[in-house]
């Protein structure tokens, strides 16, 4: 039996995708929240297989909360259930460990299947979700093996840790480093590597084999 916990602020929404999986004998809904710490705190109690977790949601989102229950429990496996096609949302999912990225006009079948396919090991994402990414990836493809040409060595660890998710802060403390150089440096490799935020360099990372 796999056990799902479902997450997203609209009630009749929860109750009715939870109406429509418990028609599948392999699925059991436990728990119901409406914001990211309600899905802490049913993670805690249920040890769910698999959470359904929407993203926009008062309090914390589905995006800041997928990292926490991750951390604690790397098992839990998490599908990102959604309708926002946004690109920064969607990275930071998958760099937060989601082991899936879907929208909402998803049938019935492929639902129940991508729960499925996620609790077996897999990874889903919906098509128009892989375009986004593919687009995004091709993006940073000019600089693929390239990045020790662009950047310094001090840049490449600061690359590292943006990568594993650490703040301006806790980069400063583990590089000895005060805040404002290490924002300093930071400017420095958006301005290097022509891109706007840290989600960017993020998956530059991933993608040049940084981390």
């Amino acid at each position: 039996m796999i056990k799902v916990i479902l997450v997203d602020d609209q009630q009749l929404l929860r109750e009715s995708i939870a109406y429509l999986l418990e028609n599948d004998k392999e699925i059991r809904v436990v728990g119901m929240g409406e914001n990211g710490n309600d899905a802490i705190k049913l993670c805690e109690i249920h040890s769910p297989n698999v959470v359904l977790m929407d993203i926009e949601m008062p309090g914390l989102d589905g995006v800041s909360a997928t990292k926490i229950i991750k951390d604690k429990f790397p098992d839990i496996k998490i599908i990102i259930l959604t309708t926002f096609e946004n690109p920064d949302n969607i990275m930071e999912s998958f760099i937060n460990d989601a082991d899936g990225y879907i929208v909402k006009n998803i049938s019935h079948k492929d639902l129940t299947r991508s729960i499925k396919c996620v609790n077996n090991g897999l990874t889903v994402i919906h098509k128009s979700v892989k375009k986004i990414m593919m687009d995004r990836f091709k993006g940073l493809n000019e600089y693929k093996s390239r990045y020790k040409d662009l950047l310094t060595d001090r840049e490449v660890e600061i690359v590292k840790l943006i990568a594993a998710g650490l703040s301006n802060k806790e980069i400063a403390a583990e590089l000895s480093f005060s805040q404002g150089t290490i924002k300093n440096n930071i400017s420095r490799i958006l301005e290097k590597l022509d891109m706007s935020d840290r989600i960017q360099i993020a998956i530059f990372a991933i993608e040049n084999g940084i981390v």
